[in-house]
């Protein structure tokens, strides 16, 4: 069973695409900064900080500006 997970590059970019700050996404998700930030940099975290990560990512709408945008820059 796997205990540690770890996030690629797409997680700043899912983070960007919101228009969330570390600081906002921490809060949302009940996460220490320093746990946000080693996500981001591709640290393993455990699964339940993983788990809070994702879900509240995926409870942020993604703005549609930022998105074309990024697809633009690509």
């Amino acid at each position: 069973m796997r205990t540690r997970f770890v996030f690629d590059r797409g997680l700043l970019h899912a983070v960007h695409l919101r228009g969330l700050t570390m600081g906002e996404l921490a809060e949302r998700a009940d996460l220490s900064s320093a746990t946000v930030s080693a996500a981001v940099h591709g640290k393993p975290l455990n699964i339940r900080s993983a788990v809070k990560l994702a879900r509240t990512l995926a409870a942020c709408p993604v703005i549609d500006e930022l998105e074309q945008w990024a697809a633009e820059e690509a």
